[in-house]
């Protein structure tokens, strides 16, 4: 199911990984909300409360989910395991590493789960750090917690997020 968003969210996920063996990975991810994902996905974040939705996952298409799971694939491919069963194994071989995403809106309940999970299984991921905006595009002020709104539950943002160059900011870690 897609996500009917009534503007589009886009999410830059800049990293630079350390292994134990072979060079850093790094670069950056660009996605926009509403993009499907035809790769693999580990992560799926939290459904909305049962009855709301008939697919209950509304946020599939989310562009934070998306950049940390094509991330997810290519720690794969350069640790050569062809079967995601195996991912859990082979992390170790991850030793270090610095992540920023960058993203217009707060990431919702569902995404701040998925970015849980990954740094559950990247625990040797040194800094973590999220920024959204701190105005939308007509300038008006947004919270650093905001309500979902519309049928969706939950809010976007943290709460504790404080304002760094005039957006929002986070350290997850």
């Amino acid at each position: 199911m897609t996500t009917a968003a009534a503007y589009l969210n886009q999410a830059t996920l800049k990293f630079r990984l350390s292994f134990t063996v072979g060079p850093d990975l790094e670069g950056t991810l660009q996605r926009t909300s509403g993009t499907r994902m035809v790769e693999s996905t580990y992560y799926h974040g939290q459904p909305e409360p049962k009855g709301r939705h008939v697919n209950q996952y509304m946020h599939s298409n989310d562009p934070e989910r998306q950049t940390i799971n094509l991330l997810a694939n290519m720690v794969l491919e350069r640790l050569g395991c062809a079967d995601d069963q195996y991912l859990n194994q082979i992390l170790a071989q991850v030793t270090g590493g610095d992540i920023q995403l960058v993203t217009d809106k707060g990431p919702c309940h569902s995404c701040r789960d998925i970015l849980r999970q990954f740094l559950s299984d990247f625990p040797m991921i040194g800094s973590f750090v999220v920024i959204y905006r701190k105005k939308d595009g007509r300038g008006r002020p947004i919270q650093a917690l905001e309500d979902a709104g519309g049928d969706l539950c939950g809010c976007y943002g943290y709460q504790d997020a404080v304002e760094v160059n005039g957006n929002w900011s986070k350290t997850l870690r």
